[in-house]
């Protein structure tokens, strides 16, 4: 069976881009909708009701866009609001956490970071989900809100995104063997994060992993696309600020070839 209907994929803002790149590099093949709702961003501070009514909004939308599957790259809409959405057979619906908790499973240390946005850190999802996977496993987890305008205004490199991280990280150093990156902004600070903790903390990138997860979903349900002659078109659409978010995106995604940011109303 050959499905060419796109995949869609939202987050409250644009730091989900590292989830399309990721998906994007590992099923080139496969044409993309990618929906920030930077008109409400971010969710990372609001209560569970509204992510959910907010993510439900997203949902609908992507689907009245015939997207024959739905990825919420958004750490808080997963934590919060992916129980539900399992309910939804059509399309179905993968969320970013369960790639990145699979990685710290199965990784060698028993020692594993997590970090997050402070809704996300405080939903538990991330440490429920390790201690089912790992029993006996030492979870460490931890809000760093501020790490994602620095990656918004493109500071990943510099002094001040160093010292945020070393304030933030210091007191994971030497004491994880793993770090999941559970915030879709967060790997694009690796290099950062890594001269903080060194070389012997595996970091892992949950955009890289639920890539791979969509992916095994795909076969599963024998939904992917083949090869095709033409360029799968990337659409890029957000409900704020399309101007600035098409800056911040060719900084997110470097050479993948995105459609121009579209203005759309989802409410």
């Amino acid at each position: 069976m050959v499905d060419d209907r796109p995949i869609g994929i939202f987050d409250s803002g644009i730091g989900g881009l590292t989830v399309l790149k990721e998906i994007h590099a590992l099923l080139p093949h496969e044409e993309l909708i990618y929906l920030g709702d930077t008109a409400r961003v971010p969710y990372g501070g609001k209560s569970k009701e509204t992510v959910l009514r907010y993510t439900l909004n997203n949902v609908r939308f992507l689907e009245a866009q015939g997207v024959k599957l739905v990825v919420v790259a958004c750490n808080t809409a997963s934590a919060y609001a992916l129980p539900e959405l399992l309910d939804h057979d059509n399309p179905p619906v993968v969320g970013v956490i369960e790639g990145g908790v699979e990685a710290a499973a199965n990784s060698n240390g028993a020692r594993i970071g997590v970090i997050g946005t402070e809704a996300t850190i405080n939903s538990m999802a991330y440490q429920n989900a390790v201690a089912r996977l790992r029993p006996g496993s030492q979870v460490l987890a931890k809000a760093c809100p501020m790490f994602v305008p620095l990656v918004e205004e493109g500071w990943v490199d510099n002094e001040i995104a160093l010292a945020v991280a070393h304030e933030y990280l210091h007191e994971f150093q030497g004491k994880v063997d793993a770090l999941v990156l559970g915030c879709t902004h967060y790997p694009m600070l690796k290099t950062i994060i890594s001269s903080v903790l060194g070389e012997s903390t595996i970091l892992i990138d949950s955009a890289r992993e639920t890539a791979r997860i969509v992916s095994r979903t795909l076969d599963r349900l024998n939904i992917a696309c083949q090869p095709r002659q033409n360029r799968p078109r990337i659409r890029f659409q957000v409900t704020d600020s399309p101007k600035r978010s098409m800056e911040v995106a060719r900084r997110m995604v470097g050479q993948v070839d995105i459609d121009d940011a579209e203005y759309v109303d989802i409410t």
